[in-house]
């Protein structure tokens, strides 16, 4: 057997330690019903007749009114995109006025066979291939932006290479087989992109389906969409796997269903997949809004799935309840107040760059404010409209047919800063202002749904930033499935502002998308008085030690003067090595200072002192036989740069409590104290 399949072997087994007896029943049905789809029975390659009272759904994006400056910039896009090629990550993809190469890996230029899909194993693909860049390139987003160019400038060559990329598609992508077809979410991604294009281009009778080659590209391409809503809803992602890869499944079948409601076996199976998607608004994101797979990009792209299909089922009479909206309302609060004055996400938990839709020239190019200027349209929210005005996001020109929802609680007048049952904190001085200091406090679990695929071991970790700068950072993600040593570093506790015991993460790492033990966070106290706030929390991630230790960390903010005092404390029986990490953005300058370190921006500095113990600095350490790697941090996917991490490291005694003084000085008194 050899090391790939070793590998593989050991994932599945570990994989399946996680799953609960009630799933073995859906595992088991699962591979039945591929081996039987493999074979021809029970698949979809023969789409039924259209039914007698068939008919086309009402569009859900519409051109607008564009401005002379947007209707350049979207040309612009879209003729960078014909002569340069598509950026996916790291690579550029020709096009070459034509269609690429659909079933080639384009990092690596692997050609990946068309097999049955269900069988290609895409997590353990060999030969240096990550299945990301060849799932970007196929789930179409950027055909968008060609139909935007037809549709403000009525040039026809857009038109004849969205024709050629479809005939191209749809003839090297055959039913079920490749890896286009090995993971139902992408289909629910493509067939949101291919309702845009639809309605974009003028739906049944536009003029890409024009004479008879036209009438033929539809009859192909309508094949398929029934094929794509089949293969999406006979296999949804339940138990373990029901992340937002299920919403993103339902949320496709629905819209599909929606814009091509032309087969009466699709209609139950639109009514199932908006089932599927009232429950796993209220599953998948707490109370508070916050989504429970405890990552911030991720929390934005099952948001996108779900404003897809309340704005799909809207335009034919068909949204969804109020809780639903309500649950979405507090989402959108949430992902508001975790971005920056200048409108910046905190990289918590993975974040792959990934968009289920996006629009060039839609006002500020983030997909951040874009689903923020949707819901304040949505919601009437005059709170998130003041957000966008602050990260100078205000007065978008919207593709989306946005109408407002009825029957929906207003909208607080402020954004919250306490998101208890999401698990995070947010405090600070005056904050969503240009010159706020923003804190943000993770109290909550480790993940979603006992794998928690895509969260980090970041328990009680801290970020801080000041008039838009960051100075202690997450370090991001990096990448999924190319680089082992570095996706585990990415997710591990080192590369986080908190603490790691006898150098183990807080859980134990089972694999790229898999932790093997539930983390458990305790807030214990919270007092907000005047301009002072104090927290204590705490996890049980080192419980599972022969001697059980418990992480409780303590923080007092104080505004006026602008420090922090953190305490970490660990309640165990013997001794231990603990490390302290503190990782900063690569655009600090750090030097000595008396006592400690300080880390200068343009802004102000940060001085941080750990009392009593040594701090080494450490910046782009390669993993090596000797030590993992350390000093890294990734704002793109595939991109990473060597960043500055103070680590403050030693033997405790149970009790100990180790005391660090971190205190932002603006511009003018950092250069006093410079």
């Amino acid at each position: 057997m050899t090391e790939f399949k070793q590998s593989r072997l050991g994932w599945l087994m570990r994989r399946l330690s996680r799953i609960t007896p009630a799933e073995v029943p859906y595992r088991v049905l699962g591979v039945l019903r591929g081996a039987a789809q493999g074979r021809g029975w029970f698949d979809a390659s023969q789409p039924p007749a259209q039914a007698a009272d068939a008919r086309y759904g009402a569009p859900w994006v519409a051109a607008p009114a564009v401005t002379a400056a947007a209707r350049a910039a979207i040309v612009a896009a879209a003729e960078q995109l014909l002569q340069q090629g598509l950026p996916v990550f790291d690579v550029l993809v020709p096009l070459n006025d034509g269609a690429p190469e659909w079933n080639r890996d384009p990092k690596t230029g692997t050609p990946i066979p068309l097999d049955f899909g269900l069988d290609i194993d895409f997590r353990h693909m060999g030969e240096g291939v990550d299945i990301k860049y060849l799932w970007e390139l196929n789930r179409h987003l950027w055909w968008v932006t060609l139909a935007q160019a037809y549709c403000v400038s009525g040039e026809a060559r857009y038109l004849q290479v969205l024709a050629r990329l479809l005939d191209s598609w749809l003839a090297a992508c055959p039913y079920a087989r490749g890896a286009n077809w090995s993971s139902p979410v992408e289909h629910g991604i493509r067939l949101i992109n291919w309702s845009i294009v639809w309605h974009l281009l003028g739906g049944a009778d536009g003029p890409l389906f024009a004479g008879s080659e036209g009438a033929q590209r539809r009859a192909r391409w309508l094949d398929s969409i029934y094929q794509h809503i089949r293969f999406a809803s006979d296999n949804y992602s339940f138990h373990s796997s029901s992340d937002n890869h299920l919403i993103g499944e339902a949320a496709g079948v629905f819209v599909g269903a929606h814009t091509w409601d032309l087969w009466a076996a699709v209609r139950p199976l639109r009514q199932r997949a908006k089932r599927i998607l009232e429950a796993e608004m209220l599953k998948q994101f707490a109370p508070d809004g916050v989504n429970l797979e405890q990552a911030l990009c991720y929390h934005k792209f099952s948001l996108e799935f779900m404003l897809a299909s309340q704005l799909s089922g809207q335009a034919r009479g068909d949204g969804f309840s109020a809780a639903f909206l309500e649950r979405m309302q507090a989402a959108l609060l949430f992902l508001a107040a975790m971005l920056d004055c200048q409108g910046h996400p905190a990289p918590i938990g993975d974040a792959d760059d990934g968009k289920v839709f996006g629009f060039t020239a839609d006002g500020s190019g983030s997909p951040y404010a874009a689903m923020l200027d949707s819901g304040a349209r949505l919601f009437d929210a005059a709170v998130l409209r003041d957000k966008l005005a602050a990260i100078g996001a205000a007065g978008q020109q919207s593709w989306l047919q946005v109408a407002p929802a009825a029957g929906v609680a207003a909208a607080p007048a402020a954004l919250p800063a306490q998101f208890r049952s999401g698990g995070y904190l947010l405090l600070g001085r005056d904050l969503h202002g240009p010159k706020e200091v923003r804190i943000v406090m993770d109290v909550g679990a480790l993940g979603y749904n006992r794998i928690a695929g895509h969260g980090h071991a970041d328990s009680l970790m801290l970020l801080l930033g000041a008039a838009g700068e960051d100075f202690l950072v997450d370090p991001g993600t990096y990448c999924y499935n190319a680089a082992p040593a570095l996706r585990h570093y990415f997710r591990g506790t080192a590369a986080h502002n908190t603490a790691m015991v006898d150098g183990l993460d807080q859980s134990v790492y089972g694999g790229s998308f898999l932790w093997l033990r539930d983390i458990a966070a305790t807030l214990h106290a919270y007092s907000a008085q005047g301009g002072v706030v104090t927290a204590e929390a705490s996890h049980d991630g080192y419980q599972r030690l022969d001697d059980p230790l418990r992480h409780t960390r303590s923080i007092r903010w104080d505004a006026a003067s602008g420090e922090l005092l953190v305490q970490d404390r660990f309640d165990c029986a013997r001794p231990h090595q603990v490390a302290l990490h503190w990782h900063f953005a690569p655009e600090c300058a750090l030097r000595q200072d008396a006592g400690g370190w300080l880390a200068q921006r343009t802004a102000g500095a940060l001085a941080l002192q750990c009392e009593g113990w040594p701090l080494r600095l450490e910046q782009g350490r390669e993993a090596s036989p000797a030590a993992p790697p350390l000093g890294w941090v990734s704002r793109r996917f595939y991109q990473r740069e060597a960043s500055a991490v103070l680590v403050c490291e030693g033997a405790i005694q149970p009790g100990t409590v180790i005391t660090t003084r971190l205190r932002y000085l603006p511009a003018a008194a950092a250069h006093t104290q410079g």
